[in-house]
């Protein structure tokens, strides 16, 4: 990945920020997510990017969406939140994205402390105090929290999709959208990193969803009781009909 300044640098200008993704290799980055998000987002919907990092899932979804949906990326820390800012000023996609520098939890709290993952990685930010290899790392920033059924409440609007990436801290989201799961029915794609986070999958059961291997492939509750690292969650009602390739 480039450095910071050059990548910086380079997001000026449209060109340097297609350069740019060459150079950090975002277009490659987590394909099975981007193939289901190209076969499942339609335009018009209303994405909500839960742990948005720098802004290649983001910027994706923004376009899928097109000018008539939006985007709302959730990104906890400060200077994430300001590359991301940067990237899609330089996308052109400010008039379809919102972005809240705002951690995403069960809604317990109001503002929560922020833990670094292994060497300080920006995407590896999380709330759960343990880095991706279960080592306790000490909080390092505090900052400002809600749940998804606290923000959707407020901003009133539809959500037809979430992405969930937040390193470890997935049972806490699933659990603070517990009204959005059941009255509103978005589609998921979710990375469970560890078999805290993958607990939280109960989490769907409960509200009438069903899990899908990237392949397409339903999952057995009973059954298919390892863990996934990433995983497709859908109404019961609207199973998936089709490849997602």
């Amino acid at each position: 990945m480039a450095p910071p300044p050059l990548r910086r640098w380079l997001r000026r200008t449209r060109f340097g920020n297609a350069l740019a993704r060459i150079v950090d290799n975002e277009d490659s980055y987590e394909p099975d997510v981007r193939t289901a998000l190209g076969a499942l987002v339609r335009p018009g919907w209303t994405c909500a990017d839960v742990g948005a990092h720098r802004g290649a899932i983001t910027c994706q979804l923004a376009r899928l969406v097109g000018p008539s949906g939006r985007v709302i990326a959730f990104e906890a820390h400060p200077e994430n939140v300001r590359e991301l800012e940067r990237t899609v000023a330089a996308e052109h996609l400010d008039d379809r994205v919102r972005i809240e520098n705002l951690a995403v939890t069960d809604g317990s709290r109001t503002r929560v402390e922020l833990h670094a993952g292994r060497h300080h990685a920006s995407a590896e930010w999380n709330i759960v105090g343990t880095d991706l290899d279960g080592r306790a790392t000490p909080p390092e920033l505090e900052v400002a929290a809600t749940s998804l059924d606290t923000y959707f409440d407020s901003d009133g609007g539809a959500v037809d999709l979430v992405k969930i990436d937040v390193e470890g801290a997935e049972r806490e989201v699933l659990v603070g959208m517990h009204r959005l799961l059941r009255e509103r029915r978005p589609e998921l794609i979710l990375e469970f990193h560890d078999e805290a986070g993958w607990g939280g999958r109960q989490e769907l059961f409960d509200a009438g969803y069903d899990l899908y291997a990237m392949s397409g492939a339903r999952l057995d509750p009973a059954k298919d009781v390892e863990r996934r690292y990433h995983c497709l969650a859908l109404p019961r009602e609207r199973p998936l009909t089709q490849p997602l390739g």
